[in-house]
């Protein structure tokens, strides 16, 4: 009887300390096959899927005018802060966007942001815009490789097809606007339109008609190309309106330059005007005089 009173405890610890031993070998060897997930990125993260944007409003917009300064208007506007994964795109930040005084300034810097290499400013009308007048009166980031332009566009992410019609200028050659646009995914292709002038050096009106049947292309006030449904289908899908600077992947290159811009490189943008179909509402010609931006 002694004897079994003295082991009894013992026996009763001995099987307490086996059964914690036996649960942290089953934990660690859990955590061993099945590790935790990681932690969330960190705030600075960009935005992974474009998706956040609120542009997403399926309704239509009605005609304005914008003379760009002063500060953000988060009611109307959007500044980019994301990147899209599988782009040609640079990533969007935010601090490439800036509101001065008088204008609207768009940067592009070499910084590395997850894979990209680029850095490049983006802003955006909210809601969408259909047929109608679009007007920018701008000045196109100077050096090989940058990218500046006013578009509209819609893509597959937001249920639509890509539709798009673009006023672009090329830092390898900035004596030209390129123009192009997509219907269903499918580009029209390069339409080269030689200005005169260099678009980095001197501040213009540049705009685009948009109609069922045809697009046309304005340089000033004088008409530079006209495209028709029997060249390629015209879209009709309502799309975003925006203006960016970037630069893009090795494939862009031949396109747009090799990246030879320097680093802060900027485009300037004094107004942006959509006018819609049928309205008499003002726009950026209305008060725009080239004497008044270059002296």
């Amino acid at each position: 009887m002694t004897s079994t009173g003295q082991h009894k405890p013992y026996g009763v610890w001995r099987m307490i300390g086996f059964a914690l031993l036996t649960g942290t070998f089953l934990t660690a060897l859990a955590a061993f096959i099945s590790p935790p997930s990681h932690p969330p990125p960190p705030p600075e993260t960009p935005v992974l899927a474009a998706m956040t944007a609120p542009t997403l409003a399926r309704e239509l917009v009605p005609s304005f005018v914008k003379h760009f300064g002063g500060k953000h208007d988060k009611t109307e506007w959007y500044i980019s802060d994301f990147y899209y994964p599988n782009s040609p795109h640079p990533a969007w930040r935010r601090g490439m966007v800036h509101f001065l005084k008088d204008r609207l300034e768009l940067e592009v810097r070499r910084k590395k942001v997850a894979h990209k290499k680029i850095i490049g400013g983006e802003y955006q009308h909210m809601g969408f815009h259909h047929f109608g007048r679009y007007e920018v009166v701008m000045q196109a980031a100077p050096g090989s490789g940058t990218v500046s332009a006013m578009f509209t566009h819609t893509h597959e992410q937001f249920g639509d097809p890509h539709d798009e019609i673009d006023i672009e200028f090329l830092g390898k050659d900035l004596t030209r606007m390129h123009a192009n646009y997509f219907t269903n995914g499918k580009p029209f292709g390069s339409i080269y339109i030689p200005l005169g002038f260099d678009a980095s050096k001197e501040v213009h009106l540049y705009a685009f008609e948009w109609e069922t049947d045809a697009i046309r292309w304005y340089v000033d006030d004088r008409l530079a190309y006209t495209a028709k449904p029997q060249d390629f289908p015209i879209p009709q899908t309502p799309g975003r309106l925006m203006v960016h600077l970037w630069s893009g992947t090795p494939d862009q290159y031949e396109w747009h330059g090799r990246p030879t811009f320097k680093d802060g490189a900027r485009a300037t943008f004094y107004c942006l005007s959509y006018r819609a179909a049928g309205d008499q509402t003002e726009q950026c010609s209305d008060t725009f005089k080239l004497s008044d931006y270059n002296k």
